[in-house]
C-alpha cells in the first residue's frame, strides 16, 4: 500500500505505543552510555514508512531520524509529525537502505530499530552488509541495532496468513497477507508475499493487490553474516522483549551491538 499511505497507517499504528514500551525497555537494559537518556539521545529508523515510531519516540523525548526510499511515505512522516508539533524532534528524509549514512553525523545515534522483516527487502548479502556497515557508521560506541526478523526453518516453513482490520473516520481497511515460503530442500531464498486489502468508504469499496519477495535467512545463514558485519548479537528476544531461550520464534528482535 504504498501508493496509500493513510491506508498503511492505518492498518500499521495499532499497538505502537506498546511496541515502543519494549523498545524503551530494551534501551534501558542493553543501551551504550549506562542507557541513561536525555535531550540528545538519537533513535533512527531505516525504512520509516508513514513514520508511526518516529511520532511515538519523538512524543517521549527522543530526537528521532527515519528515512525510506519512498516518497510518498516520507511526504506523510513529515506531514504526521508537523501536525503533532514533533517537527523540531524528528527528521525525515529519502535515501535507499545501502545508502543513506552520509545523511547522518557519524557516530551520534544510540539506538537504531526496524521492525516487520524490514531487513529482508535487501536482495543480497552484499546489500544486507552495507546497510549494516551504514548503520554502525551512525551509532556511538557500543550503540544498539535492534532488528524485528523472522528467520527460515532450514527443515522448511509452511504457508502463513495474517489478517489486519483498522477504522479511521469514515474508512475501513482489512488486509489478507499470504506468506508463501521456499518448499523443503528449495535453494530458493525468497518468500513469495501476497497481499489483498479492501478499503470500505461511503463512496465504495476498492480492492488492491500486491505482490514482492522477501530473502530468507536461516539462523545459520544469518549468523555467518553477522560475522561479517559490523555487529555482534548480544541477545534475542520475542516481541514482548523476553528472552528467547530455547523456543523457536516466529519473530524475533536481534539485539546488535557495534563492534
Amino acid at each position: 500500500m504504498y501508493d496509500q499511505p493513510r491506508i498503511l497507517d492505518m492498518l500499521a499504528t495499532p499497538g505502537t505505543a506498546a511496541e515502543i514500551d519494549v523498545l524503551e525497555r530494551i534501551y534501558r537494559r542493553h543501551g551504550p552510555l549506562a542507557a541513561t537518556r536525555g535531550a540528545r539521545t538519537v533513535c533512527l529508523e531505516p525504512a520509516c514508512g508513514t513514520g508511526r515510531n518516529l511520532r511515538v519516540l519523538a512524543g517521549r523525548g527522543w530526537r528521532t531520524l527515519g528515512f525510506d526510499l519512498d516518497a510518498a511515505m516520507v511526504a506523510y512522516a513529515r506531514a504526521s509529525l508537523r501536525r503533532r508539533g514533533l517537527s523540531r524532534r524528528a527528521r525525515v528524509f529519502r535515501a535507499p537502505m545501502v545508502d543513506f549514512s552520509a545523511r547522518v553525523a557519524a557516530g551520534t545515534v544510540h539506538l537504531s530499530y526496524i521492525p516487520d522483516n524490514s531487513l529482508r527487502h535487501l536482495a543480497s548479502d552484499r546489500e544486507l552488509l552495507a546497510h549494516l556497515e551504514g548503520v554502525a557508521r551512525c551509532l556511538v560506541p557500543g550503540g544498539l541495532y535492534v532488528v524485528g526478523l523472522s528467520l527460515t526453518d532450514p527443515r522448511g516453513d509452511p504457508p502463513e496468513e495474517d489478517v489486519w482490520t483498522a477504522i479511521r473516520g469514515r474508512c475501513k481497511a482489512t488486509q489478507l497477507v499470504s506468506y508463501l515460503p521456499p518448499g523443503p530442500g528449495s535453494r530458493s531464498r525468497r518468500e513469495r508475499v501476497l497481499a489483498h486489502t479492501m478499503i470500505e468508504r461511503p463512496r465504495g469499496t476498492e480492492h488492491h493487490d500486491h505482490v514482492y519477495d522477501l530473502r530468507t535467512y536461516t539462523e545459520r545463514q544469518w549468523l555467518s553474516l553477522l560475522r561479517r558485519s559490523p555487529f555482534a548479537r548480544a541477545t534475542v528476544l520475542d516481541r514482548n522483549g523476553r528472552d528467547r531461550g530455547e523456543r523457536s520464534l516466529p519473530y524475533q528482535l536481534e539485539i546488535l551491538v557495534a563492534r
